[in-house]
């Protein structure tokens, strides 16, 4: 989910293709926590009558619908639905559209996406399965070695931070998931990010420096806080730290401050007071 402190929505980002392999339709479910909606990629090699369906949405027919006749206008069947993690702004219509296709849904959630290498009969492309928890305890990001296409849900975005969905997600989780992708870009077999939300990244060694340090930067304001004083309370800190929160997301950054407190307690940057 896409976290702007100011609440602000991002609305130049309008999908459609961005490579010879992928293309993003955008479901209609826009908010401060899903910017203009959530990336719905399909993806297919050229000429390839199969295709896989990334992320079909939240539960919307008007949405599967339009995957459905966008994917009959390419002349493409659709082989599989991955999903990068199971939240309700990505999941939920992976049900109806299976159901109208035949199309096996793969997830981690569902125990049948492990890492390595994903076989996907009528799908001419290989894919690679990287775990990426942290936003989740079951966030995967797909590879498309092809193109250097990578597919990472909700693990990180252009112009935002993501959130840390404590009690299921993670920091400590989630900033190596930051190093997994990092390595991936640095060995060359990463070039570019397709996310759950906003456009592309274009240039991820920048951008997953950028998250990094943001992260950390939060982490210090939180340990900062809590030894001035401040209750090591989720709540009491937002106030201090976010205090140009959007009011739509305080419980969003409630979260992500639960699980830098959990990080800061478990490397003995705070003492845990029980």
């Amino acid at each position: 989910m896409r976290i702007d402190m100011s609440g602000r929505v991002e609305t130049a980002w309008e999908g459609g293709w961005v490579s010879e392999c992928a293309y993003c339709m955008i479901a209609p479910n826009p908010s401060p926590l899903t910017n203009v909606g959530t990336n719905t990629w399909i993806v297919s090699p050229p000429g390839s009558k199969g295709c896989v369906v990334v992320d079909p949405g939240p539960r919307d027919s008007g949405h599967v619908r339009r995957i459905l006749s966008f994917c009959r206008a390419e002349e493409k069947r659709i082989a599989g639905i991955l999903l990068t993690h199971v939240h309700l702004d990505h999941a939920p219509a992976a049900e109806e559209l299976s159901s109208l296709t035949g199309a096996p849904v793969y997830s981690h959630a569902g125990g049948n996406v492990k890492e390595g290498k994903l076989s996907i009969p009528g799908f001419d492309m290989d894919v690679e399965v990287v775990l990426l928890f942290g936003h989740s305890s079951d966030s995967v990001g797909y590879l498309i070695e092809r193109e250097g296409l990578f597919l990472t849900g909700d693990v990180l975005f252009a112009h935002s931070s993501t959130m840390v969905c404590w009690p299921d997600g993670s920091l400590e989780q989630y900033l190596a998931s930051l190093d997994v992708i990092a390595g991936l870009v640095d060995v060359g077999r990463v070039s570019r990010l397709l996310t759950g939300h906003g456009k592309t990244i274009d240039d991820p060694a920048t951008r997953v420096a950028q998250c990094r340090r943001h992260r950390l930067k939060r982490l210090r304001q939180v340990v900062s806080a809590v030894r001035s004083g401040v209750p090591a309370k989720a709540d009491r800190i937002v106030d201090v730290i976010y205090n140009d929160v959007d009011s739509a997301l305080l419980q969003a950054a409630e979260r992500s401050v639960n699980a830098q407190l959990r990080y800061a307690f478990d490397r003995g940057l705070l003492e845990e007071h029980t």
